[in-house]
């Protein structure tokens, strides 16, 4: 972000380098936080800036360089096949899409990025919450700046410090806001400036942090951590809402995620999407399915693998099988084969573990779900040729969440025989076993 402020915002800034204006932001941010954890609300996503950054960067510049990729290779692939090179001429990548919430990623970005207008690297500075943390355990540091007596006092240290950790005399400075880059041993002329091991002195930190400000910050914390335990979204939530397999139990899932958007971008499908409000408030960005714009591939587990914090565990391919998403449901009204008694066979045909089943009624073969052998993959929602949504979508009743343990254990305590299909035509068995 320092980078590009550069070129967006040069020299110019409203505040200078050294001026301490808005430093407090940042631990009231830190205060927030803390006190909304207490009430066991996740808010360290929102400004973290490792979530913040991998947040951007896939919902924004990720599709973006795809597409640009994509677009020059479509430039260069008839010179690829006029030099006989087939495999590069057909190298294709998959273009992601996300839905409507990650435009919210994008404009708390640019008024993140706009703030530099006020002074290089506001958001270092005076907003981030691990900024506020690391600048408090700086205070006990043993590494300390030391200046020597034959210190001229030109400033020049001052006005090139990229914190302004020094203060206006430059034999001392603030060790809470130090990033220890050494640029004012490098620039200093006279070689009297270095960093040495001694006491700690953590009265020489400055947080402009008032009883007033923390007292909003924390206050500020705790009101938006009541006001989402109270909320009633918390308890009604929506039954479109289908959390990727391997995800924790709700409460430990939304506490452990940093909506980083990790396990959105490697999703192969594009079926993982953010959500905005269906899990609630607290569930900001938080990855759904979206089954109608792809299916959960069996042979895939990159969201488990690529989730750093564990909110989405890492399974095998075996147990990932049984980590049940949730049920097929037939929408009968709009099924072309139930209202309108067409022939139909795409959701069966590419159930891939037969779950599909038909029965005939009155002259005409109906299909129906069987909820023991459907694990809520999505194919059947995102292959039905209906326009707009699909005459049979994946609901979350039935679905396997477990913080520790055997999904395959669970799932055969439960019932289920979720097998692999060894057939490619539908089925007639003489039981109804579950109906959509």
């Amino acid at each position: 972000m320092e980078i590009t402020e550069k070129f967006a915002f040069p020299k110019t800034r409203r505040w200078k380098n050294h001026e301490r204006k808005g430093r407090w932001i940042k631990y009231a941010v830190l205060a927030a936080i803390i006190c909304a954890g207490l009430l066991s609300l996740n808010l360290a996503y929102f400004l973290d800036p490792i979530s913040f950054f991998t947040r951007i960067s896939t919902y924004a510049f990720y599709p973006v360089t795809i597409l640009i990729i994509n677009a020059v290779l479509d430039l260069v692939r008839p010179i690829l096949e006029t030099l006989g090179w087939m495999g590069a001429a057909r190298i294709s990548l998959h273009q992601p899409m996300f839905s409507g919430s990650a435009i919210i990623v994008l404009a708390l970005f640019i008024v993140a990025f706009s703030l530099g207008a006020l002074q290089n690297r506001f958001y270092c500075r005076s907003i981030c919450p691990l900024g506020a943390l690391l600048a408090i355990a700086a205070r006990f540091t043993p590494l300390r700046r030391i200046v020597g007596p034959e210190c001229d006092k030109d400033l020049r240290c001052r006005r090139i410090c990229p914190s302004g950790s020094i203060c206006e005399d430059p034999l001392h400075y603030d060790p809470s806001e130090c990033l220890f880059c050494q640029d004012c041993i490098s620039l200093c002329h006279l070689s009297c400036t270095a960093f040495k091991l001694g006491p700690p002195n953590p009265s020489e930190a400055n947080t402009d942090l008032t009883r007033r400000r923390f007292v909003a910050g924390a206050s500020a914390g705790g009101i938006i951590g009541v006001s989402i335990i109270i909320s009633p979204s918390r308890r009604v939530l929506s039954d479109d809402l289908l959390r990727p397999p391997g995800a924790l139990p709700e409460p430990q899932f939304l506490g452990s995620c940093v909506r980083c958007g990790q396990c959105i971008k490697s999703c192969i499908t594009s079926t993982l999407q953010p959500s905005f409000l269906e899990g609630g408030l607290e569930g900001l960005w938080t990855p759904k399915h979206l089954m109608r714009l792809g299916f959960c591939m069996p042979d895939c587990t990159l969201c488990g693998k690529v989730c750093p914090t564990g909110a989405i565990r890492e399974l095998s391919l075996e147990e990932k099988r049984f980590a049940k998403i949730g049920n097929a449901v037939i929408d009968r009204s709009r099924c072309i084969v139930w209202e309108q008694d067409f022939s139909c066979l795409a959701c069966d045909e590419v159930c891939p573990y037969g779950a599909i089943y038909w029965i005939e009624e009155k002259g005409v073969r109906r299909p129906y779900v069987d909820e023991k052998r459907c694990n809520g993959c999505g194919h059947c929602e995102s292959i039905c040729p209906i326009d707009g949504a699909s005459a049979i979508r994946v609901k979350p009743s039935g679905q396997i969440r477990l913080a520790s343990g055997s999904y395959i254990k669970e799932a055969a305590t439960r019932g289920l025989i979720i097998e692999p299909r060894q057939d490619i035509g539908p089925k007639d068995p003489t039981k109804v076993n579950g109906e959509g």
